[in-house]
């Protein structure tokens, strides 16, 4: 076999191991490496134009320059100069001594030198992807370099392209995962409404009708299980909107749920959601709103409020809930477990809970708050002040 058979085998190889890669930052940067290996250049590039044109190479992928003299050069080309008219030609261009051609502009700092170069464009599905260039090699570029080149850049052209649409095969099957579990959620969600909350309801009823008939202590015992029931309906009710994952209803329906569990107050609250609940996992989700149906129920049983004030607020690093009335104040009225399930939550989750008293020394406020980005960075604290 003659060198020249070699080397065309060497494309071959080349080509195997280029269009076998499918992760796309990969497969350019052995492009590059097969490009450099295959020519005997010293150095290699591989440009990447912007999808505006007037970007020019939006990225620089680099075979035989060490990461110091990358570094001491600094910001990467933007396709100018020589390489711009290999751009604009879309040809290749093919030169002796680079800092002679008409277009040079010279090397910035600490560049290394170049003499020789060659630059061949890199196509995809019939447009200018990028360029190869190659510089530096002993006795300079010859025309069988020039056509070797060309050749590879033909195959990792169609291996840019199957690349690509590998990638979007890849988001568009996690996008029917996402839209499979979407709906399975929905569906669970529908089974809870329509089954569950229906039968808590009924039995609430049922035990209601059963209070007003029997005497104490069984009277109390019967009106403490229809609370019970109460709160198991509004636990279920915390569990579909945690199902839930549709960022244009999320607001709606939590409103429309907090409103369901304050019925019992005899008025309506004012509540105020703002942010994007959708970003909130499960888990947050479901302890939002057990969180606040922890805290109605405390304002029901306990605050003789006539002004409830309930707010969610999604930030870009914390989730707040806030729950103001205007009551006889907390006391020793409310239960212990009760601070301690809401305190619980909110150092599950690395955050804390102030309680204290409403505006001008009035009711109760309560702010319950956690991290949305790394919960393990915030020490977990919490605070209670009574008044």
């Amino acid at each position: 076999m003659d060198r020249e058979d070699g080397r065309w085998e060497q494309v071959v190889d080349a080509a195997v191991a280029v269009t076998s890669e499918l992760e796309l930052e990969t497969l350019l940067r052995r492009i590059t490496a097969q490009a450099r290996e295959l020519t005997g250049a010293r150095y290699a590039a591989l440009g990447i134009l912007g999808s505006d044109p007037a970007d020019g190479l939006v990225e620089f992928i680099t075979d035989g320059v060490d990461e110091e003299t990358e570094e001491a050069i600094g910001q990467r080309p933007r396709g100018l100069g020589v390489l711009a008219v290999v751009l604009r030609q879309g040809a290749p261009v093919r030169l002796d001594d680079v800092a002679a051609h008409p277009s040079s502009i010279g090397f910035p700092p600490n560049h290394p030198p170049m003499g020789a170069f060659l630059g061949v464009p890199l196509r995809v599905n019939g447009r200018v992807f990028g360029d190869l260039y190659l510089a530096e090699k002993e006795g300079g570029f010859s025309v069988d370099d020039e056509r070797i080149v060309t050749g590879l850049a033909a195959v990792a052209g169609t291996a840019i392209a199957n690349a690509r649409l590998f990638d979007e095969l890849a988001h568009t099957r996690a996008e029917l995962a996402r839209m499979a579990v979407v709906e399975d959620r929905n569906r669970i969600a529908r089974d809870l409404h329509d089954l569950v909350i229906g039968r808590l309801f009924a039995v609430g009823l049922s035990m209601d009708r059963l209070s007003r008939h029997v005497d104490a202590p069984w009277s109390e015992r019967a009106s403490q299980a229809v609370d019970d029931v109460d709160r198991a309906i509004a636990d279920v009710r915390g569990a579909i909107f945690a199902l839930g994952s549709d960022a244009a209803t999320d607001g709606a329906r939590l409103t429309r749920l907090l409103r369901a569990s304050a019925a019992p107050l005899g008025f309506e609250p004012e509540i105020e959601v703002t942010g994007d609940l959708a970003q909130l996992d499960i888990g947050v989700r479901s302890d939002l709103h057990a969180v606040m149906n922890e805290a109605i129920a405390n304002v029901v049983r306990h605050a003789r409020a006539s002004h409830v004030r309930l707010s969610v607020t999604v930030g870009d690093d914390a989730l707040v809930a806030e729950i103001v009335d205007d009551g006889v104040g907390m006391g020793d009225s409310v239960p212990a477990s009760g601070l301690a399930n809401l305190r619980a939550r909110a150092e599950h989750l690395g955050g804390r809970l102030d309680v204290g008293p409403g505006p001008d020394g009035v009711g109760t406020h309560l702010t319950w708050r956690a991290p949305l980005r790394d919960p393990s960075s915030t020490a977990a604290s919490v605070s209670r002040v009574l008044p």
